[in-house]
Protein backbone atom coordinates (compact mmCIF):
# COMPACT_ATOMS: atom_id res chain seq x y z
CA UNK A 1 0.00 0.00 0.00
CA UNK A 2 1.21 3.49 -0.83
CA UNK A 3 2.32 5.61 2.12
CA UNK A 4 2.02 9.40 2.11
CA UNK A 5 4.13 11.14 4.72
CA UNK A 6 2.90 14.65 5.50
CA UNK A 7 5.35 16.59 7.64
CA UNK A 8 5.61 20.12 8.97
CA UNK A 9 8.94 21.67 8.02
CA UNK A 10 10.93 24.45 9.64
CA UNK A 11 14.64 25.23 9.61
CA UNK A 12 15.71 21.72 10.63
CA UNK A 13 15.31 18.68 8.40
CA UNK A 14 16.18 16.07 11.04
CA UNK A 15 12.60 15.40 12.19
CA UNK A 16 11.46 14.71 8.63
CA UNK A 17 14.56 12.61 7.97
CA UNK A 18 13.87 10.47 11.03
CA UNK A 19 10.21 10.05 10.01
CA UNK A 20 11.27 8.88 6.54
CA UNK A 21 13.48 6.21 8.09
CA UNK A 22 10.99 5.25 10.80
CA UNK A 23 8.12 4.63 8.38
CA UNK A 24 10.18 2.82 5.76
CA UNK A 25 9.41 5.15 2.86
CA UNK A 26 9.82 3.18 -0.35
CA UNK A 27 9.41 3.48 -4.12
CA UNK A 28 5.92 4.66 -5.05
CA UNK A 29 5.40 6.53 -1.78
CA UNK A 30 4.97 10.28 -1.47
CA UNK A 31 6.31 12.97 0.86
CA UNK A 32 4.43 16.23 1.36
CA UNK A 33 6.14 18.96 3.35
CA UNK A 34 4.21 21.92 4.70
CA UNK A 35 5.96 25.09 5.81
CA UNK A 36 4.93 28.51 7.03
CA UNK A 37 7.38 30.50 4.94
CA UNK A 38 9.94 29.54 2.27
CA UNK A 39 12.83 31.44 3.79
CA UNK A 40 16.41 30.48 3.03
CA UNK A 41 16.79 28.05 5.95
CA UNK A 42 13.58 26.26 5.01
CA UNK A 43 14.70 26.02 1.38
CA UNK A 44 18.01 24.50 2.53
CA UNK A 45 16.22 21.94 4.69
CA UNK A 46 13.93 21.06 1.77
CA UNK A 47 16.85 20.70 -0.64
CA UNK A 48 18.63 18.42 1.81
CA UNK A 49 15.57 16.15 2.10
CA UNK A 50 15.04 16.22 -1.66
CA UNK A 51 18.67 15.18 -2.28
CA UNK A 52 18.29 12.34 0.21
CA UNK A 53 15.17 11.08 -1.55
CA UNK A 54 16.66 11.43 -5.03
CA UNK A 55 19.84 9.63 -3.98
CA UNK A 56 17.92 6.80 -2.36
CA UNK A 57 15.00 6.42 -4.76
CA UNK A 58 15.83 8.43 -7.90
CA UNK A 59 12.50 9.87 -9.09
CA UNK A 60 10.39 7.03 -7.67
CA UNK A 61 9.32 8.86 -4.51
CA UNK A 62 7.39 12.05 -5.17
CA UNK A 63 8.23 14.96 -2.87
CA UNK A 64 6.39 18.28 -2.74
CA UNK A 65 6.65 21.43 -0.64
CA UNK A 66 3.64 23.62 0.17
CA UNK A 67 3.71 27.04 1.80
CA UNK A 68 0.78 28.24 3.91
CA UNK A 69 0.41 31.53 5.72
CA UNK A 70 0.01 31.33 9.49
CA UNK A 71 -1.14 34.95 9.33
CA UNK A 72 -4.36 33.67 7.71
CA UNK A 73 -5.09 30.53 9.75
CA UNK A 74 -8.51 29.82 8.25
CA UNK A 75 -7.11 29.91 4.71
CA UNK A 76 -4.10 27.86 5.78
CA UNK A 77 -6.30 25.22 7.42
CA UNK A 78 -8.52 25.07 4.33
CA UNK A 79 -5.45 24.55 2.11
CA UNK A 80 -4.06 21.80 4.31
CA UNK A 81 -7.46 20.05 4.41
CA UNK A 82 -7.43 20.05 0.59
CA UNK A 83 -3.93 18.57 0.59
CA UNK A 84 -4.82 15.84 3.08
CA UNK A 85 -8.00 14.88 1.22
CA UNK A 86 -6.14 14.67 -2.09
CA UNK A 87 -3.83 11.84 -1.02
CA UNK A 88 -4.49 8.11 -1.01
CA UNK A 89 -3.34 5.05 0.87
CA UNK A 90 -1.76 5.02 4.32
CA UNK A 91 -1.30 8.55 5.69
CA UNK A 92 1.25 9.53 8.32
CA UNK A 93 1.24 13.09 9.64
CA UNK A 94 4.40 14.16 11.46
CA UNK A 95 4.06 17.41 13.43
CA UNK A 96 7.62 17.60 14.75
CA UNK A 97 9.06 20.39 12.61
CA UNK A 98 8.24 24.04 12.04
CA UNK A 99 6.70 26.75 14.17
CA UNK A 100 3.98 26.05 16.71
CA UNK A 101 1.32 27.94 14.74
CA UNK A 102 1.97 25.70 11.73
CA UNK A 103 1.70 22.56 13.87
CA UNK A 104 -1.65 23.77 15.25
CA UNK A 105 -2.93 24.52 11.74
CA UNK A 106 -2.04 21.06 10.42
CA UNK A 107 -3.51 19.32 13.48
CA UNK A 108 -6.80 21.22 13.12
CA UNK A 109 -6.82 20.38 9.41
CA UNK A 110 -6.45 16.67 10.27
CA UNK A 111 -9.49 16.90 12.55
CA UNK A 112 -11.58 18.65 9.90
CA UNK A 113 -10.45 16.37 7.06
CA UNK A 114 -11.60 13.34 9.11
CA UNK A 115 -9.24 10.85 7.48
CA UNK A 116 -7.71 7.74 8.97
CA UNK A 117 -4.16 8.91 9.60
CA UNK A 118 -1.38 8.25 12.06
CA UNK A 119 -0.60 11.58 13.72
CA UNK A 120 2.68 11.77 15.59
CA UNK A 121 4.96 14.22 17.31
CA UNK A 122 8.58 13.44 18.10
CA UNK A 123 9.93 14.59 21.44
CA UNK A 124 12.54 17.35 21.26
CA UNK A 125 15.19 15.15 22.88
CA UNK A 126 14.47 12.29 20.43
CA UNK A 127 13.56 10.00 23.34
CA UNK A 128 10.33 8.85 21.76
CA UNK A 129 7.19 9.54 19.78
CA UNK A 130 3.87 10.90 21.03
CA UNK A 131 1.10 9.42 18.89
CA UNK A 132 -2.43 10.76 18.73
CA UNK A 133 -4.90 7.87 18.43
CA UNK A 134 -6.61 8.13 15.03
CA UNK A 135 -9.91 7.31 16.69
CA UNK A 136 -9.52 10.37 18.93
CA UNK A 137 -9.73 12.61 15.88
CA UNK A 138 -13.03 11.03 14.86
CA UNK A 139 -14.42 11.18 18.40
CA UNK A 140 -13.64 14.88 18.72
CA UNK A 141 -16.03 15.46 15.83
CA UNK A 142 -18.58 12.87 16.93
CA UNK A 143 -18.31 12.10 20.66
CA UNK A 144 -20.34 9.32 22.32
CA UNK A 145 -23.93 10.33 23.09
CA UNK A 146 -27.21 8.76 24.15
CA UNK A 147 -27.15 5.17 25.36
CA UNK A 148 -23.47 4.74 24.61
CA UNK A 149 -22.58 7.72 26.79
CA UNK A 150 -24.81 6.34 29.56
CA UNK A 151 -23.01 2.98 29.31
CA UNK A 152 -19.64 4.69 29.69
CA UNK A 153 -20.87 6.59 32.75
CA UNK A 154 -22.11 3.35 34.33
CA UNK A 155 -18.81 1.57 33.73
CA UNK A 156 -17.07 4.54 35.31
CA UNK A 157 -19.33 4.14 38.35
CA UNK A 158 -18.45 0.45 38.68
CA UNK A 159 -21.13 -1.34 36.61
CA UNK A 160 -18.77 -3.58 34.64
CA UNK A 161 -20.93 -6.52 33.57
CA UNK A 162 -23.45 -6.58 30.73
CA UNK A 163 -26.33 -7.77 32.93
CA UNK A 164 -25.67 -5.00 35.47
CA UNK A 165 -25.68 -2.33 32.78
CA UNK A 166 -28.79 -3.74 31.11
CA UNK A 167 -30.66 -3.79 34.43
CA UNK A 168 -29.62 -0.24 35.32
CA UNK A 169 -30.69 1.10 31.90
CA UNK A 170 -33.77 -1.15 31.71
CA UNK A 171 -32.73 -2.54 28.33
CA UNK A 172 -32.16 -6.01 26.87
CA UNK A 173 -28.69 -7.45 27.23
CA UNK A 174 -28.57 -7.92 23.44
CA UNK A 175 -29.09 -4.17 23.02
CA UNK A 176 -26.29 -3.41 25.47
CA UNK A 177 -23.96 -5.87 23.74
CA UNK A 178 -24.64 -4.18 20.41
CA UNK A 179 -23.71 -0.78 21.83
CA UNK A 180 -20.65 -2.27 23.50
CA UNK A 181 -19.46 -3.58 20.14
CA UNK A 182 -19.53 -0.01 18.82
CA UNK A 183 -17.76 1.36 21.90
CA UNK A 184 -15.09 -1.32 21.61
CA UNK A 185 -14.62 -0.58 17.92
CA UNK A 186 -14.17 3.09 18.77
CA UNK A 187 -11.50 2.25 21.31
CA UNK A 188 -13.54 3.41 24.32
CA UNK A 189 -14.18 0.10 26.09
CA UNK A 190 -12.14 -3.06 26.49
CA UNK A 191 -12.33 -6.32 28.40
CA UNK A 192 -10.75 -6.35 31.82
CA UNK A 193 -11.65 -10.03 32.00
CA UNK A 194 -13.20 -12.17 29.25
CA UNK A 195 -14.87 -15.07 31.08
CA UNK A 196 -17.09 -13.87 32.55
CA UNK A 197 -16.93 -10.59 30.66
CA UNK A 198 -15.85 -7.68 32.85
CA UNK A 199 -15.56 -4.29 31.17
CA UNK A 200 -13.28 -1.34 31.71
CA UNK A 201 -12.86 2.09 30.17
CA UNK A 202 -9.84 2.98 28.07
CA UNK A 203 -7.84 6.15 28.59
CA UNK A 204 -9.51 7.51 25.47
CA UNK A 205 -12.98 7.09 27.00
CA UNK A 206 -12.04 9.09 30.09
CA UNK A 207 -11.51 12.16 27.91
CA UNK A 208 -15.25 12.29 27.20
CA UNK A 209 -16.58 11.75 30.73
Amino acid sequence: MKTTLIATLGFDEKFCYRAILRHGIKEGDEIILITAEKVEKVEKAYEWIKRLIQTSFSEKVNIRLFEVSVESPEEAIKRVVEIIKSVEGRIVVNLSGGMRALVAIVLIACIIADVNARIELEKEDFSGIVEFHSQLIKLIKSPPTGVEFEILKLIERGFKRVNEIAKELEKDESTIRRHLMGLTRDGLVEAEKKKPLVLKLTGLAKLFL
